[in-house]
Formats: structure tokens, sequence, C-alpha cells
């Protein structure tokens, strides 16, 4: 596997540059912007923020009406969080090229993304005055169970041992929810009870693609503190004929 180079040098031919579309938080892209700087640079590619307060209006513009969107040079849109990380890992030199390594790193993003897929949210049955109940009951049940298993995936301090992977930034992306309070209704605490998951965490916070990356964007700032307000927009209607 490619080493970091840091030097965010691949560019399309066209000129036109790769665009991720989210909101203004790390969320489910937490990795996925680091890759993205990784390979493009700051400048290379559009790191594309909706605002909470806009999210209703956009929803109904999107094709499978959730975020992110990755939009290629070409104009090709890509939905699946999961399917970018892959990408985007292949461009960075985050993923094995051995079949077997590479089927290890692909168990770790789907497990993760599959602990997501599961974790309670807004919809036509549930509504936000059951949330903090749903989430009470799925962190005492079935994410202790998706951490416990990855917790025993990892091997120290990368789950690949001493290399740095896209299944490290994808584990990131899950523990920066908790950690920085973009669950408001879980204890940023909640981790402590892994600590070879939080070992991991701060292994990738101490990494110099991390490292570079938060120096690029030293003078920007996510809207953790509005998840609150958004979590009580109804958007469940939104998009219905």
């Amino acid at each position: 596997m490619a080493g970091y180079s840091g030097s965010g040098s691949q560019m399309d031919c066209s000129g036109k540059k790769p665009q991720l579309m989210y909101f203004n938080v790390p969320g489910r892209v937490a990795g996925l912007r680091m890759m993205m700087f990784t390979i493009y640079g700051k400048d290379g590619w559009e790191d594309r923020r909706v605002e909470f307060k806009d999210w209703p209006q956009v929803k109904a513009t999107v094709p499978l009406q959730f975020l992110p969107i990755l939009i290629l040079p070409d104009s090709r849109k890509i939905h699946q969080a999961d399917a970018m990380v892959r990408w985007a890992a292949k461009k960075a030199g985050l993923y094995p090229t051995d079949p077997d390594e590479a089927l290890f790193v692909d168990e770790v993003i789907s497990t993760v993304y599959e602990a997501l897929s599961k974790a309670p949210r807004p919809s036509s049955l549930v509504t936000k005055e059951m949330l903090p109940g749903l989430w009470a009951e799925f962190t005492e049940g079935p994410m202790k169970m998706y951490f416990d298993y990855l917790q025993g995936r990892i091997l120290g301090p990368f789950f690949r041992g001493v290399e740095l992977s896209a299944a490290d930034l994808t584990m990131y992306m899950l523990v920066s929810y908790f950690v920085n309070g973009e669950i408001s209704f879980v204890s940023p605490d909640y981790v402590d009870g892994w600590p070879g998951i939080k070992a991991n965490y701060a292994a990738v916070r101490a990494h110099p693609i991390s490292k570079a990356y938060e120096a690029a964007y030293a003078t920007d700032s996510d809207a953790i503190d509005q998840v609150k307000e958004f979590e009580k927009v109804d958007t469940s209607a939104i998009g219905k004929k």
C-alpha cells in the first residue's frame, strides 16, 4: 500500500473538481473528507456543505433523499458513503491491494455502516419524542455488540497493526459521532467503555493525514451545536407525493 504523501496532486484532466455534498458536520464523511484532502489537497475538490435549515428544501431535490452525494468531474452523482470511502481509499493509498487484506478492511467498513443504518432516526413511524428512549435501548444493546466486535478486530493501534487504512478512518467517523456530541441523546463518554477503540481514535487523530487535514481547515468550523435544533425538524414527509 502506498504511504501518505500529502501532495494532493491528483486532478481530473478536464480541470473539473469532484464535489462532496454533506451537512456542515463531520457525520458520515469525517474520514472521507480527510481522504479527499489527501487525494486532491484543499483546492482540488469542493467540500459542499448544506446548512441544517436548508435541508427540508434540499432533500426534495436529492435523488435518494439523503446525503452524502459525491459528484464526479464528469457530473455523475454517486450515493452510498461506504462506496465513496472505498473509492477514495484506493486513490489515497489507504486500501490494500491484497484481496485477503482488502476483505478484512471491507468487513470493518461494512460493519460500521451497518451499525449506523440500524441507529434510531426520525421517520413516519418514529417521532422526535421517541428518539431519546430508542437511543438508550440502542446503545445498551446493538451498539454495544458492534463496538465489542469492532474492538476485537483492532490489532493495534490500527485495525491492520501499524498501518492506517480506510477501516480506521471509517471507525473514526463512527466514534466522532459520539465524542463530538453529534448524537445529543448519548453522553460523549459512551466510548470510554472500549479502550481499544479509544486508542484507535487517538491514533487516527495523531496520524499525519489527520494533522495535515486539521491544519488546512483550522479556520473552518462545523455546526455541531445546531444538531439539537435540527433534531426538532420533521423532515419525514418532505419529498412525498
